[in-house]
């Protein structure tokens, strides 16, 4: 008599990637002026530099004899730390304030240190990510005329990280095709002579990926994220802990500056032939489905890859002869016979 019965359905998931990080960007450059009859302030943290995720500058001219052209306040903002899972930032600047007699302010027009003409209207928005070598320039000139009123100009800086990838609809995974050979039993059981071989036939499905907006904040609102990013899923089908089949979907691909949107993620599949002859009776085999959903994040070129979610999905079942009850059935006609033979 088998003491063993084995069937076991096992279906897991785990949220592999969770991330909540700061946006924060360094003033490693102030260039300015010194005369007491200027103030510059800074709302955030601290007066001129240090580590930020939003700053502005208020540079107010306050000398009574008016200063002529010269005092230009300089800063450079670089990315320093944290950003969504790949770094990557979104940097904003805008400028508002007094012009008169030549007063301005300059906003960057690239990511390495140029600045815009006098005056821009508008949000200045720039892609960027940490250990980018990307620098930002802003500037400040205070040109006030003699005896006239105080000369305020502020510019404005915020980062915000990349817009993220969740799930919102996990994959669920099937594994079909394994027979129960022995209807009486408990558990599963295939026999290896009945069913020398069996198809199984797996499958991973139904996954969606949301992909919202940049953040906004103190300055400036949300906006559509400015990078590009990938999803996609792979799986792997295997026998007894050893890998024999891999698949991958097609890529789906949020683009830049493309709306929140939530989009669905194609099936992996497959259908593998088990060979039982190499199977020894009582033998315990386990067939998994692992799978999991990779995020592909890009920046000027590809970034990197982080794991949104994964689970899997494995059954057991033993490897027996024929089923007890026709093992019965035989050993009683097999007697019935040699009963006959003896009578004869």
């Amino acid at each position: 008599m088998r003491m063993n019965r084995w069937l076991c359905l096992t279906v897991g998931s785990a949220l592999t990637m969770s991330v909540t990080l700061g946006q924060q960007f360094l003033v490693f450059n102030n260039a300015g002026p010194t005369n007491v009859d200027f103030s510059l302030t800074q709302s955030s943290s601290g007066p001129t530099s240090g580590v930020f995720t939003n700053a502005e500058w208020v540079l107010t001219d306050t000398s009574l004899g008016g200063t002529g052209n010269g005092w230009t306040w300089r800063r450079d903002v670089t990315p320093f730390s944290s950003g969504d899972p790949f770094g990557r930032l979104v940097l904003r600047f805008s400028g508002d304030g007094g012009t008169q007699a030549g007063s301005y302010w300059r906003l960057p027009s690239s990511r390495f240190g140029t600045v815009t003409g006098n005056n821009p209207s508008g949000v200045a928005t720039f892609t960027t990510w940490v250990g980018s070598g990307h620098f930002f320039r802003t500037e400040q000139l205070s040109n006030k005329p003699a005896f006239g009123g105080d000369l305020t100009t502020r510019t404005r800086a915020q980062a915000n990280n990349a817009a993220g990838l969740s799930v919102s609809v996990a994959p669920t995974a099937s594994i079909a095709g394994i027979p129960d050979d022995d209807l009486i039993n408990p558990g599963l059981q295939v026999n290896k002579n009945f069913n020398p071989t069996i198809t199984i036939n797996w499958n991973v499905l139904g996954a969606q990926v949301l992909r919202g907006q940049v953040a906004g904040g103190a300055y400036f609102g949300a906006i559509n994220s400015p990078f590009r990013d990938d999803a996609y899923l792979v799986a792997d089908f295997k026998i007894n802990s050893s890998t024999v089949q891999s698949g991958s979907s097609a890529l789906t691909t949020f683009s830049v500056n493309e709306g929140s949107a939530t989009k669905g993620i194609g099936a992996v599949g497959n259908s593998y032939l088990l060979d039982l002859s190499t199977y020894n009776i009582g033998d315990i085999v386990t067939v998994r489905v692992d799978y999991t959903i990779r995020w592909d994040g890009y920046h000027d070129v590809y970034a990197g890859t982080v794991n949104l979610t994964s689970g899997f999905q494995e059954v057991q079942f033993e490897v027996v002869p024929e089923p007890a009850s026709v093992i019965a059935l035989g050993t009683g006609l097999i007697s019935l016979l040699s009963l006959r033979r003896r009578k004869r």
